[in-house]
């Protein structure tokens, strides 16, 4: 189990890192973009995000989907080194019109408010976004991955995140990633 989630994790990594990054063809061709009007790439994530504070999901904001994206989605998660990338969230199916994402989706596994988009689950637990809680005292990298997909996903709702993240993956047409870093403090440690 261990050998394949580090095999599901690196495989992901890579392709994401390599396949589906956008780029110009020409000046006249707009560059997929996302982004959040909670926080910017670099930037510490909001406590408001995470189970220091409300633990709601963020919002986003995309941009220039490219042709033929059939559906959008996202994916969450921390760097814990390189035998652990913990997932804490997956959303896919969104439309590919849709333009925002807004903050705050309900814990369910189908979003009727966002044209029947569908959320992941980590095992024992409600579907949707889980705020991340990295162990204390120490900053960790989150990312938050939006994806232009080539087709809907067959998956249904409440599914776990390894065969969200792994339906995504081989879907994948295009992709943009915000980074932010997040400390959990010591005093709270749950």
């Amino acid at each position: 189990m261990r050998r394949r989630h580090f095999v599901q994790t690196l495989g992901v990594s890579a392709l994401v890192g390599s396949a589906g990054c956008t780029g110009q063809s020409d000046d006249t061709t707009p560059v997929f973009d996302v982004s959040s009007p909670a926080f910017d790439s670099g930037d510490e994530l909001p406590a408001r995000f995470t189970c220091d504070g409300d633990g709601v999901s963020p919002p986003f904001v995309i941009e220039s989907v490219p042709e033929p994206t059939a559906a959008l989605a996202v994916t969450a998660e921390y760097d814990g080194g390189v035998f652990s990338q913990p997932v804490f969230w997956t959303l896919w199916n969104v439309p590919p019109e849709t333009e925002r994402i807004p903050a705050g989706l309900p814990r369910e596994p189908t979003l009727d408010t966002l044209g029947g988009a569908r959320q992941g689950k980590q095992a024992a637990s409600e579907p949707g976004y889980e705020p991340p809680c990295p162990p204390a005292g120490q900053p960790y990298e989150h990312r938050f991955q939006v994806f232009a997909l080539g087709e809907e996903l067959s998956l249904e709702g409440g599914s776990e995140q390894e065969p969200a993240t792994e339906a995504i993956a081989n879907a994948l047409l295009a992709s943009t990633r915000i980074t932010v870093n997040y400390t959990h403090p010591a005093a709270t440690d749950s």
